[in-house]
Formats: C-alpha cells, sequence, structure tokens
C-alpha cells in the first residue's frame, strides 16, 4: 500500500486485550514523531505499559478518561485518549484531548483523523462544549494536523517536565455543532 493511501478504518473503545497493540502503537508514533523535539531519555514505555493499560482498560482508571482504539483489518492501529480538560480551573464544559497515538507505519491514511472524529463525537454527546488538545510547538505536522480538522491555536503553552519540557501549545475546538444529545 502507497503513503497517504486512505484504508478502511474502525473506531472503538479500547478494550483490555487491546493493551499490547495499543502500547506498540504509542510507543512506536512516539519515538517517531517526537524524535529531536522530546529529550531522547523521556522514555515512552513508562506511559505506555501494557500491564497498566490493560488494568485502565479493565475499569481502574477514575479520571473520567476513556481510550479509543483504531483498528485497520481487525488489528488495532492507533490510540486516542479522551476525557474531560486536566486544567483544575477549565469550565465544566470543556473537554480535551489527552493523547493521539497512530502507529507510523499507518500515518496519512485516515486513522488520527477517524479517531479525532470519534472523540469529538462522544464528547459532544456527553454534553461537553469544546475541547482542547495540547500538542508540541515544534511539531508542523501535529500542527497542521489539528488545525486541519478545526482547531484553532488559543495561546496557551506550557511545558511539562515529564515530558521532557519541550513548549506545547493549545488548540480547540467547540462542539456545539456536533452535539446530538446531552447537555452539559
Amino acid at each position: 500500500m502507497s503513503e497517504g493511501q486512505r484504508v478502511g478504518v474502525g473506531v472503538r473503545p479500547a478494550r483490555p486485550e487491546d493493551a499490547e497493540a495499543l502500547a506498540e502503537a504509542a510507543i512506536a508514533a512516539w519515538r517517531e514523531g517526537f524524535r529531536g523535539i522530546v529529550p531522547d531519555d523521556v522514555d515512552p514505555r513508562r506511559a505506555w505499559q501494557p500491564r497498566r493499560l490493560a488494568q485502565r482498560l479493565a475499569g481502574t482508571a477514575d479520571d473520567g478518561t476513556e481510550i479509543l482504539a483504531a483498528e485497520v483489518d481487525g488489528a488495532v492501529r492507533g490510540l486516542l485518549l479522551l476525557g474531560p480538560s486536566r486544567d483544575v480551573r477549565a469550565p465544566a464544559a470543556e473537554s480535551e484531548v489527552v493523547a493521539l497515538y497512530v502507529h507510523p507505519e499507518h500515518w496519512r491514511r485516515g486513522l488520527g483523523r477517524a479517531l479525532v472524529a470519534g472523540a469529538l463525537e462522544r464528547l459532544a454527546v456527553a454534553g461537553y462544549r469544546e475541547t482542547i488538545v495540547w500538542t508540541l510547538a515544534e511539531s508542523p505536522r501535529n500542527l497542521a494536523f489539528y488545525e486541519a480538522l478545526g482547531f484553532r491555536r488559543d495561546g496557551g503553552t506550557q511545558r511539562r517536565p515529564s515530558f521532557g519540557s519541550p513548549l506545547e501549545v493549545r488548540l480547540r475546538i467547540g462542539l456545539d455543532h456536533r452535539r446530538s444529545a446531552g447537555g452539559r
């Protein structure tokens, strides 16, 4: 299959048995996508341990987040972590795309777009009015991806030491036009 060719993608809630494939996709995407931006000593395997993912997916996460999985021909090749905004000062109607990872072998084939569309629909139905995402300021690919989906920079910036302290910028998108139920 040539780069850029679209494939049939399925998006669904992740299950505990997806943990190995989710971790593999996240780690591969991290290594390729963050190369030269996030310091090499920040190890993605710490955040994406299959055992911890399986426990989270079995219902032990109580932070209101959810993981969606993207499948290609029945194989999990991407994930998106979504939920309420992690900013303690955020209004209750603000949600967040916390993490989005697609295995590099499947970049530019519609998986990321399908995951974001599925997440925004779920968040709108849950009653959220806006969704934010933090992404690396030094990643034109990430910025262009989110902006093509309608996210707009709002001027927010942060640096997380646990992530190696690269500059991150905040983007947001309104969900009112997607709402089909809910009322937060």
